[in-house]
């Protein structure tokens, strides 16, 4: 706001010397303070980050490793995993590892299953929006910092480690080795071998903003090293693998299949598709959980060959209750489980249900069973 203020008083105070005929070499320096005093404020956020009114906090959880993210000072990080400490060990009687747990920046970043994920400040220096106005006016402004940006990003140890489990080569020299293992594998095990691996290393981590430029470096030894594993089972040169494996921007290899002609491509990074995640429900519920909360029962649906109110044999069949279980107050909460488990159904076509759920018609069957 002091900023906004400078600028305003600094745009007066052209108006009034524009008003007196003053000299355009004192214009000129009030409007080259505007302009250093906006560059100025187009470096400040548009919120308060540790606003004390203001406080949000993100969990994220798969299996045994979390990861809480939290807007707020260092002191009240440090609250809030002692309390998890103590909930863990006290109530679930779990052990905490302190190699893996900590307090750390957002900026540092830390790393969760595989990602390093930091936030980081956007200046965009130079980089425009458009701004609509009335009567369909637009124009263009620069666009302020945002701070806090969450990023997802290949660590470069991740690489460096899976570069050497496969012995791929050198990932620093960019030097790529032959692989004994495949001396005596055709040339389609042995390029489905490399796919397999690399496509699976370079899916795992799609949702990283920096995904092929992490891994642009392992694209050249993988294609090093299959150009030396081919060569050393043809006994020849890498240059002439090389170029019998080029076929314009693409490596493959042709063979033949029942008199037809085949061709396998390598698989390059300019085929992953990055992933974006969408949805912001995280903890999907899975197909089994999703039947069991079902009311139906699966097995007496499967075993149901006719309806019981209109006598249809085509199918498919529901299981219609007549005791609800939310219907049963009071009482401990197992015995009306128990009971919930031993009220009345009966076999309904998807016709029949609706009629006895919507309570627009009486099926015979219901009478039956009253």
């Amino acid at each position: 706001m002091t900023l906004q203020w400078r600028v305003l008083r600094l745009r007066r105070k052209i108006e009034r010397l524009r008003a007196e005929g003053a000299d355009q070499a004192k214009i000129d320096a009030a409007m080259a303070k505007i302009k250093a005093v906006n560059k100025e404020r187009r470096k400040v956020p548009s919120v308060d980050p540790m606003d004390p009114n203001f406080k949000r906090l993100r969990y994220c959880r798969y299996a045994d490793d979390f990861l809480i993210g939290i807007i707020g000072s260092k002191r009240e990080a440090h609250e809030i995993m002692a309390s998890v400490e103590r909930f863990l060990t006290e109530v679930l009687k779990l052990t905490v590892s302190p190699e893996k747990s900590g307090v750390h920046a957002a900026s540092t970043g830390v790393i969760f299953l595989g990602y390093r994920i930091s936030t980081y400040t956007s200046y965009g220096a130079g980089r425009k929006s458009n701004r609509k106005g009335p009567a369909g006016r637009t124009w263009r402004v620069v666009r302020r910092p945002t701070s806090g940006n969450v990023s997802l990003r290949v660590p470069r140890n991740k690489v460096t480690e899976f570069c050497k489990r496969h012995g791929y080569g050198i990932l620093a020299k960019k030097n790529g080795r032959h692989r004994p293992q495949f001396r005596d594998s055709s040339d389609w095990e042995t390029v489905t071998a490399y796919n397999s691996e690399f496509r699976g290393f370079a899916n795992y981590y799609s949702f990283a903003d920096d995904v092929k430029n992490a891994l642009g470096l392992l694209e050249l030894v993988v294609i090093r090293s299959l150009e030396k594993t081919l060569a050393m089972r043809h006994r020849t040169t890498r240059a002439r693998t090389r170029r019998r494996l080029k076929k314009g921007t693409d490596y493959e290899i042709n063979f033949i299949v029942h008199g037809e002609p085949r061709s396998l491509k390598l698989w390059l990074l300019k085929h992953l598709t990055q992933t974006f995640w969408t949805s912001p429900i995280v903890d999907n519920v899975t197909r089994g959980a999703w039947w069991a909360q079902r009311p139906n029962d699966l097995i007496d649906r499967l075993s149901a060959r006719e309806c019981e109110a209109c006598g249809d044999t085509s199918g498919p069949f529901e299981m219609h209750h007549f005791r609800r279980f939310r219907d049963q107050r009071g009482g401990l909460a197992a015995v009306r489980k128990r009971s919930g488990w031993r009220r009345k159904t009966i076999v309904l076509c998807p016709s029949c249900r609706l009629t006895a759920t919507s309570g627009r018609e009486k099926t015979h069957a219901e009478s039956r069973v009253h």
